[in-house]
């Protein structure tokens, strides 16, 4: 089986290198690059996106660029088209969020679980560097300067775990525990399952794609047969890039019409069973313990 990760971006020069290093060998974990190939989505940047600070160890990275004249604000048609007609796995891993970082065996755990099981849909948690959720950091005068100083403080491109260390659980994760959560920016599944329970909901237009990621995180955790997978240890980390949904505090709420609209509903958070792959394989009891407070 071969992995598509499908890597969104919108001006992220600076977050993208950085992002890839963590997805890529040797920062991850146990993988070949024969084992998966990472397409950028690159909606409406106004400059191409460089990738000449990037070594692909061996993985195909590929870019499909949609120029500003053609660009629609929210990124939804963009990675609908690229799960379509540019990836080319038998699964896909997706991530809307292209300024999320990785720990380092999400590649290695994802196609192992979607090996293991045709219809799984498997997830991660979600973490914001800082020390509090960057929709409040940023009130205090957080910056790209400051997180640029604070990723200096830890060795992160020989250990991505250290991340852990200098940031936080997201919002995703403040309803219950750490181990409840209702999005993830690294969701797994076979191609099957995307087609069966479907793409990205095309009626979410705003900047950013409002609640897009919420609203296909809980079609598929809810969706009838759904047998959800939670990667216990591995988490994304959310570099400050000035994004619609992190930069402003109000943009959750404000998103919430747009999703009545799209879906006929108002937004609710899911309920739904999921099983807990804990990377024994790989030795993740360690980071379970240190940052997973049930």
């Amino acid at each position: 089986m071969r992995l598509s990760i499908l890597l969104l971006a919108y001006d992220m020069q600076r977050e993208i290198p950085r992002t890839l290093r963590t997805m890529l060998p040797p920062v991850q974990k146990c993988v070949t690059g024969a084992e998966y190939e990472i397409i950028i989505i690159d909606n409406g940047s106004e400059r191409s996106l460089s990738l000449d600070e990037v070594d692909d160890h061996g993985v195909d990275i590929r870019m499909d660029r949609t120029p500003p004249e053609r660009a629609l604000p929210s990124p939804v048609s963009a990675m609908n088209a690229a799960a379509c007609d540019v990836a080319r796995g038998d699964a896909l891993l997706i991530c809307i969020d292209g300024a999320r970082m990785f720990s380092p065996y999400i590649v290695r755990r994802t196609i192992d679980a979607l090996e293991r099981q045709a219809d799984a849909f498997t997830f991660v948690g979600s973490r914001h560097l800082g020390q509090e959720v960057q929709m409040k950091a940023v009130k205090a005068g957080y910056d790209q300067g400051e997180e640029d100083a604070l990723l200096r403080t830890v060795r992160w491109a020989d250990d991505a775990d250290e991340l852990h260390g200098i940031s936080v659980w997201a919002g995703a994760h403040s309803f219950r525990s750490a181990f409840y959560q209702n999005e993830s920016n690294a969701f797994g599944l076979r191609r099957a399952l995307w087609e069966e329970v479907g793409a990205y909901n095309s009626r979410f237009e705003r900047p950013g794609g409002g609640l897009c990621n919420l609203e296909m995180f809980r079609r598929y955790v809810t969706s009838p047969a759904a047998r959800n997978v939670l990667l216990l240890g591995e988490s994304t980390f959310h570099q400050f890039h000035g994004g619609a949904a992190t930069a402003r505090a109000g943009y959750f709420g404000e998103s919430r019409e747009e999703y009545r609209q799209a879906t006929g509903a108002d937004y609710a958070l899911p309920r739904y069973d999921f099983e807990v792959d804990t990377g024994q394989a790989y030795d993740r009891q360690s980071v379970i313990e240190r940052w997973y407070h049930g």
